[in-house]
């Protein structure tokens, strides 16, 4: 079994690929609010307000999205359609989309 991991900060990007994991028979998809470590550290701790200005721009959205697949071709599947959604043009300075598979061991289902 793998895990896919999708760490998006585009919110266009949400729709885009959930719909495509349903598509790709990977319908058990889940989506996690997910906040920077640097945003944290600003708001918790003033004293680090000052690294706002290297923070990428644009992190006012993100989504950490993770799906169980069985085969190892399904989930390289998935991630050359995700690899395609986010061939666009990206704006300067845009924070980096992610997308990762990892291999998993004793997955149990109940």
């Amino acid at each position: 079994m793998f895990l896919i991991g999708v760490v998006i900060h585009r919110e266009e990007l949400l729709d885009e690929i959930l719909s495509m994991l349903v598509e790709s028979e990977l319908p058990d998809a889940v989506v996690i609010e997910s906040r920077s470590g640097l945003e944290l550290l600003e708001r918790d701790l003033p004293i680090f307000a000052g690294l706002r200005s290297i923070m990428p721009g644009g992190m006012d959205f993100s989504r950490l999205i993770l799906c169980v697949v069985e085969e190892e071709v399904h989930g390289q599947e998935a991630l050359a359609l995700i690899r395609q959604l986010g061939s666009g043009e990206k704006p300067q300075g845009e924070a980096r989309n992610t997308a990762f598979l990892l291999p998993l061991s004793g997955v149990e289902h109940f």
